[in-house]
This record gives structure tokens, C-alpha cells and sequence, in this order.
């Protein structure tokens, strides 16, 4: 049975994180040297199944070092809400949009999207480019 009531305060709980996620990876200025460019981020919602999120989590973390040894990678960080663990954000940095492309093609990945649909995971990408501050 579907609460709206818990959308509507895991949409807000979601929205916040990733918010905080995204500030925090603006000011870093351990990239640097990609402000300048075309760096791409993209925060993906996962939402599990509750009293499963350790499955889900494993799955998650098994993608990190493969995508962070892909050309154009950035940054590739997973999250998850302490209020409900079966939900999780992840934050990528890419240095091109067409990396990021190249990244959704590749097995591991695609191998995911095909376990995450039998699982019954649920997944809402955005993409978004830094706004560059004068200063």
C-alpha cells in the first residue's frame, strides 16, 4: 500500500541530502583543476527495499572502483540516509557529459541497471553543470 504521506517526507529528506551533497562537492577544492571545464554532476536517488538496504549498499559499493578507474571520472561518491537506510544518493563528477554516456554503456553498469530492475530498486538520475561565481 502506498503512504503519500512517506513520499512526500522522503522526497523532502532526498531533496536535502541532495542539497548538502552537492554544496559540499562545490566547495572542494580538491577538483580544482576541472572548475574551469565542462564537469558534469549527476546525483542519482536509489531507493531500496526496506529491510534490505545491505544488499543494495554491497551492490552499490561493488560499482566504485571499476567507475573510478574509468576515463573522465572525477568523483564518485555513495551516501546513505541515516533515517531510512534503504535509501541512498550517490554523487558522480565527470569531465564531459559524453563521459558520463560512455559510463552508462559500459557492462558493469548496464549489469546493474538490469539487477537494480529485478531487485525492484528504483533509481531518479539529474544532471547538473556548476554555475561559475565571479570573483
Amino acid at each position: 500500500m502506498h503512504d503519500p504521506d512517506s513520499s512526500v517526507s522522503r522526497r523532502t529528506l532526498l531533496a536535502g541530502a541532495a542539497g548538502a551533497a552537492l554544496s559540499t562537492l562545490a566547495s572542494e577544492a580538491a577538483h580544482a583543476e576541472y572548475e574551469g571545464g565542462d564537469v558534469i554532476t549527476a546525483a542519482t536517488f536509489i531507493h531500496g527495499i526496506p529491510g534490505r538496504a545491505e544488499d543494495l549498499k554491497a551492490h552499490l559499493l561493488s560499482l566504485s572502483a571499476a567507475t573510478r578507474a574509468e576515463a573522465g571520472c572525477v568523483a564518485y561518491d555513495l551516501y546513505q540516509s541515516p533515517e531510512t537506510p534503504s535509501e541512498f544518493l550517490r554523487i558522480e563528477r565527470w569531465k564531459s557529459s559524453d563521459q558520463l554516456e560512455a559510463h552508462k554503456r559500459m557492462p558493469h553498469l548496464r549489469a546493474s541497471f538490469e539487477k537494480r530492475q529485478r531487485e525492484g530498486w528504483t533509481t531518479q538520475i539529474t544532471v547538473w553543470k556548476r554555475v561559475a561565481e565571479d570573483r
